[in-house]
């Protein structure tokens, strides 16, 4: 059994993370627990109520239920545990398991044989890191991710209400992730745009469609979006639920935003293009900037731990 330990703090780096390696789980059949997805597991049909049985015939839970594992993803909670017990390689093998984490020359390939050797080996293997990667399965079983992880029927209620609001007022919706909160000290600050950057990007993106196109912008924030500032524009909001935000957002035609795993998730599940912002004066001159992220290309978040609402 292999099993992910590490809370990475955030909606879309655990949907990202927890799906390379769920797609790696079904090619190469081994069974799987995401205990650190437990805090969202009851937002989906895939996860929510299979504390003790796999989903379908995913070979895939929520917990391990082994008296070893669970003592010891609690300890790679605290804040020395992960440090300690990753220095001490001896100490997780003295009690049955294997522990690996992240590697400094870069992304772990999940095909390798090394990895699935150790998936397939005796010993449960615990993985407590952010850069483990199967970009090859994560593409080919696009739409069983997306039945997996299809929010239950209140949460699609209440994003259906949301698109269908806002797209009686438009011909074209465009979805605008304003991200703020941890970004102040993510990167010392690269990416904790103000509002202004926001302004100009929508003025941009407005300009690409003909004058007489209704283009209404759907504002996304995990902080409260002043009106007066986007008032030249038609805007619309969400629920301010997490999980509705980014279904919601999934559901726009274009999304604008800054480096993020939660644009990312929402572009690959509504297969909807997405144009990051890497700069706060990076111009939108062309449709053409726009791509649906299926996590084939390479980008630069693909060695970074990128922080999520």
């Amino acid at each position: 059994m292999v099993i992910l330990t590490q809370d990475l703090h955030g909606f879309g780096n655990c949907l990202l993370l927890t799906s390379h390696f769920l797609v790696n789980a079904v090619e190469h059949d081994y069974e799987l627990a995401i205990p650190a997805f437990k805090s969202y597991a009851p937002y989906f049909e895939g996860t929510v109520g299979q504390r003790d049985s796999f989903f379908g015939r995913l070979p895939v839970r929520l917990h391990a239920d082994q008296p070893v594992p669970d003592m010891l993803h609690r300890v790679l909670q605290w804040r020395v545990g992960p440090p300690v017990l990753l220095r001490l390689p001896w100490l997780p093998r003295l009690l049955g398991v294997h522990l690996v984490g992240d590697l400094p020359t870069g992304d772990v390939d999940l095909n390798s044989a090394e990895y699935l050797a150790q998936a397939h080996g005796p010993r449960h293997l615990m993985v407590h890191g952010w850069q483990y990667r199967d970009k090859p399965n994560f593409a080919r079983h696009g739409d069983l991710l997306r039945r997996f992880f299809r929010p239950i029927k209140p949460h699609r209620d209440a994003v259906a209400e949301v698109l269908a609001t806002n797209r009686t007022h438009a011909d074209v919706l465009v979805g605008v992730h304003i991200r703020r909160g941890d970004y102040a000290g993510w990167y010392g600050g690269a990416y904790l745009y103000t509002n202004a950057t926001y302004v100009r990007a929508m003025r941009e993106m407005r300009a690409l469609f003909p004058a007489d196109a209704r283009v209404r912008f759907l504002l996304f924030s995990n902080e409260p979006i002043p009106a007066a500032d986007f008032a030249e524009f038609d805007t619309g909001r969400s629920t301010d639920h997490p999980l509705e935000d980014l279904y919601a957002l999934a559901g726009c035609d274009y999304i604008i935003g800054p480096l993020s795993t939660y644009s990312m998730w929402a572009s690959f599940y509504g297969r909807v293009p997405l144009c990051h912002l890497h700069r706060p004066d990076q111009p939108i001159q062309s449709l053409a900037q726009f791509v649906v992220f299926e996590d084939q290309e390479t980008v630069r978040w693909e060695s970074e731990k990128v922080a999520l609402v």
